[in-house]
């Protein structure tokens, strides 16, 4: 049987037919019938389609997609060297880190991701500083590519021992301050414990405060050498305050750490603000005082957890301190300090019979005296004191004991009142007007001497509306003839 004739490519489209292998295309040819070459196109531009430079672009996207691919391959074995064979290398720069900020720290427990390191139970000490060490509950540093970016700390604790490290603290400033201050930092839950020595139980305690630093202004004054950097300033934020175990207060406590000087300011978010602030200063020789500004007697009362009652009364003071004369030390823990103190109360008078008016005049009192601080900090001895109201002036010495949380408050006051002035001041109170005036003006010609004055003081610093005031008065007077 003859074999069929192959139908021709001119067969019906409704007949199936045979379609020939196509060429190979060249790179970057499109699909379909040979393009017919048009004498009258412009010429392609390169990286149109249809040409070479196609082949070009999907070059250049798979390297694009390898160098992505080794990247992420780079970070992935850093990240597994970090935590697999790093953690010695990371503590160790972790330290280095530390120490050149001035603070010899044990990290502790350390994990780390791509853009932090948390650090748990470590310890520190800042170097250069005696008596004083911490401990943190945890720590996060953030990362700006392989370097601290911020610290933030939550649960430190941090113990003084003496006043030591008062000392050193300006010291370590001046040499590690600018480079710790460069390195943001916020602390939740601060404790601050001071304790007289070594063992010895917390005499003062700042707690549960959130520290705050903030940017400090440029150094100003005579005082301030040349190229002085700026302080390190911030506010303790509602800290409890506690003496001796006893919780007296909660208050924003300001504070600054200079090249010079250690401030602190109780009762307001600034030093300036603060109605109490205190000033240490180590150079040359060490000193310090103590400023209260002039500030409501309930305020004050609220600040030091003292019962003042519905007191109007506004106080101020000021008390400077430096070592005893002749204390064979340069530190300020062990040694004997004395100072001058000076207190302005308005609106209190000592309590005085009516016949005292025409002396006790105004409403203002002011009291001067000479303190010594013992050693142990628990005795103050006044001398010197002088107490004045009006034309009353009394002179004479004092102590403060201090107990726990609570001090006992003894002086005795003596002076001596001219019985002229002493007899005008009586006829004016149960006399008034001319006669008053007449009646003082001849008492005063007729008499002569004067009236011993006594005044006994007893209180206790919790309860100053309870103190005992106990005046007496020795009569010396005598007519003129």
């Amino acid at each position: 049987m003859a074999p069929s004739p192959r139908p021709s490519s001119a067969s019906s489209p409704d007949t199936d037919a045979e379609v020939p292998l196509a060429a190979p295309r060249a790179l970057g040819e499109s699909g379909g019938a040979p393009r017919v070459a048009d004498e009258n196109a412009a010429p392609r531009a390169p990286g149109e389609s249809g040409g070479a430079p196609h082949g070009a672009r999907g070059k250049r996207r798979r390297r694009a997609l390898i160098a992505a691919l080794v990247v992420v391959a780079l970070i992935g074995a850093a990240v597994a060297a970090l935590l697999v064979l790093g953690p010695p290398a990371l503590r160790r720069r972790i330290i280095a880190e530390a120490r050149a900020r001035g603070v010899a720290l044990d990290p502790g427990v350390i994990d780390v991701d791509l853009r932090s390191i948390r650090l748990r139970d470590g310890r520190f000490s800042l170097l250069g500083v005696r008596g004083v060490s911490g401990t943190i509950a945890r720590a996060t540093i953030e990362l700006r590519g392989l370097s601290p970016a911020r610290i933030a700390t939550e649960g430190v604790e941090l113990t003084l021992v003496g006043t030591d490290a008062l000392e050193d603290l300006p010291a370590w400033v001046a040499q590690y301050g600018p480079r710790a201050a460069a390195l943001p930092l916020t602390t939740g839950r601060l404790r601050l414990g001071l304790r007289d020595r070594d063992g010895g139980p917390e005499v003062l305690v700042l707690a549960d405060g959130a520290l705050e630093r903030r940017a400090a202004a440029p150094v100003e004054g005579a005082a301030a050498p040349p190229g002085a950097p700026r302080p390190e300033i911030g506010v303790l934020k509602q800290a409890r305050v506690l003496v001796a175990g006893k919780e007296i207060a909660r208050t924003d406590i300001a504070w600054s750490l200079g090249a010079a000087s250690i401030s602190l300011g109780f009762g307001g978010e600034d030093l300036v603000s603060a109605p109490l602030r205190a000033e240490l200063r180590p150079r040359p020789s060490p000193s310090a005082s103590i400023e209260l500004a002039p500030t409501p007697l309930s305020a004050v009362g609220a600040l030091l957890g003292v019962d003042v009652g519905a007191s109007t009364m506004v106080v101020a003071g000021t008390l400077e301190l430096r070592l005893a004369d002749g204390a064979d030390r340069t530190a300020l823990s062990e040694g004997p300090l004395e100072g001058p103190i000076a207190l302005t109360v308005k609106g209190f008078t000592l309590p005085h019979p009516r016949e005292l008016d025409g002396l006790l005049f105004g409403n203002t009192t002011t009291v001067k005296a000479d303190a010594s601080i013992s050693a142990d900090r628990r005795r103050v001895a006044l001398s010197g004191v002088e107490v004045a109201a009006g034309a009353l002036k009394l002179k004479g010495t004092g102590t403060v004991e201090r107990s726990g949380a609570d001090a006992a408050i003894a002086m005795d006051l003596s002076g001596s009142i001219p019985c002229s002035l002493l007899a005008g001041s009586a006829a004016m109170s149960h006399l008034t007007g001319a006669v008053g005036l007449l009646a003082r003006d001849l008492v005063s010609r007729a008499l002569a001497g004067s009236v011993a004055v006594q005044v006994h003081v007893d209180a206790r610093a919790s309860r100053l509306t309870a103190a005992r005031v106990t005046p007496s008065a020795i009569l010396r007077c005598k007519l003129r003839f």
